[in-house]
């Protein structure tokens, strides 16, 4: 990404939305009022499906199947030692280029957003007759728009394109924090509703310490940055029994500290007793609209972040295969590979631990995972139906298209 495409998506994700220069100006060859547009600009990046992953973790987000075909430890298994140390989850930009046959464009300004009408768009300023475009949500219709800045003010603007995101996690890149995604982007109720993006992030810590430092760093001040400002994280959901009192990403955000259960355990799972008050806040933070979006970490993002991550999911109705495959992304990062024995056999291990979380709750009632997810959550935790819906409420959306 140039630097001031990348300057521009960063504004695009804190907000920001820049006027059309000059738009004001001459109008004889684009008026917005009517729709009307001059055929000088064209795009091929229309009607497209474009993947916001690339390499293997593209290829396991896309073809992954329950029955094993598809399982992120095949990828392991055919990946080197020095390809596994690494993290290799991150996301690539969604790329929209555009030709132009009227030449001597001072500059362009795209616009970009969900809406058919644009109305929700979000503009770009660029110098170029491309750009990449970070952050944006998976599984979403998005519609843009090219406007050509000329001398005196003139602007020629293009049709309406448009473009799908495919399926996938969507997982974020933040500097030196390993194993980072939204929750969100899954279809649940038949595909009635999705869940939120944007919501709640699930990752690792920000602040390892001893041999884990070694691997992948303390959060930097972009790092910082993209979490507070383009991200809007304000809840720093700390799962790591620890004795800090704020978050380590920022003094802004509402910091909450509990030692979180992992798995089914009657020592350490959610099943635990010991654990019955700390899982309790856990699933509370989420009903409190005010606490988003939420941050949720324990060390390695993996086992105690991705029980609590599988809890909240089942209970807004995400599926079995889409719980597995946001559970199997972690080993495509360091710190979800980081304890792993180096072979697919431990992996192996992983995914049969997970699948007794699965179990466990199908077990619960005699209703669906996500019927018998609620009812242990309030059998158990005393969570009350109030709480259950506004979590619902908060993390789920009504499909239109």
């Amino acid at each position: 990404m140039r630097k001031s495409e990348k300057w521009c998506a960063i504004a695009l994700a804190c907000g920001m939305t820049f006027g059309l220069a000059g738009c004001g100006g001459n109008q004889a060859n684009a008026d917005a009022s009517t729709g009307d547009y001059i055929p000088t600009i064209t795009s091929d990046l229309q009607g497209e499906t474009i993947t916001l992953l690339d390499g293997d973790i593209a290829k396991f987000a896309l073809n992954y199947k329950t029955d094993g075909q598809g399982s992120a430890k095949n990828y392991a298994q055919n990946a080197s030692q020095a390809e596994l140390m690494v993290d290799r989850f991150f996301p690539k930009p969604a790329t929209i280029s555009w030709e132009n046959s009227r030449d001597n464009a001072l500059y362009y300004t795209l616009r970009l957003g969900l809406k058919k009408d644009l109305s929700d768009a979000e503009s770009y300023i660029v110098n170029d007759t491309t750009i990449d475009i970070d952050y944006l949500f998976v599984a979403k219709h998005y519609y843009y728009q090219i406007y050509a800045h000329y001398e005196n003010e003139e602007v020629v603007k293009s049709r309406i394109f448009d473009f799908y995101t495919a399926d996938t996690p969507r997982t974020v890149h933040i500097p030196n924090v390993s194993n980072t995604r939204d929750i969100g982007g899954r279809f649940v109720q038949g595909g009635k509703y999705q869940v939120k993006q944007g919501m709640v992030y699930r990752g690792a810590e920000v602040d390892p310490s001893g041999s884990n430092a070694l691997k992948w760093g303390t959060i930097t001040e972009e790092g910082k940055h993209i979490m507070v400002d383009i991200l809007g994280v304000k809840t720093d959901l700390d799962l790591r029994k620890g004795t800090l009192t704020k978050s380590p990403i920022g003094d802004s955000l509402n910091y909450v500290n509990v030692s979180g259960p992992y798995y089914v355990s009657t020592t350490h799972g959610i099943n635990s007793e010991d654990y019955k008050a700390a899982l309790t806040t856990e699933i509370r933070t989420f009903a409190n609209p005010d606490n988003y979006p939420i941050y949720l970490h324990c060390s390695l993002g993996r086992d105690r972040a991705g029980t609590l991550a599988y809890l909240i999911s089942a209970l807004v109705g995400v599926e079995v295969v889409d719980l597995n495959r946001d559970y199997e992304t972690s080993f495509f990062a360091i710190t979800g590979w980081a304890d792993a024995a180096q072979g697919s056999g431990k992996l192996d291990g992983m995914i049969s631990t997970l699948n007794t979380l699965t179990d466990y709750l199908m077990n619960y009632g005699t209703g669906t995972l996500m019927e018998n997810t609620e009812k242990f959550v309030k059998e158990h935790l005393g969570i009350t139906q109030a709480e259950v819906d506004s979590i619902r409420n908060i993390l789920l959306e009504e499909v239109t298209e």
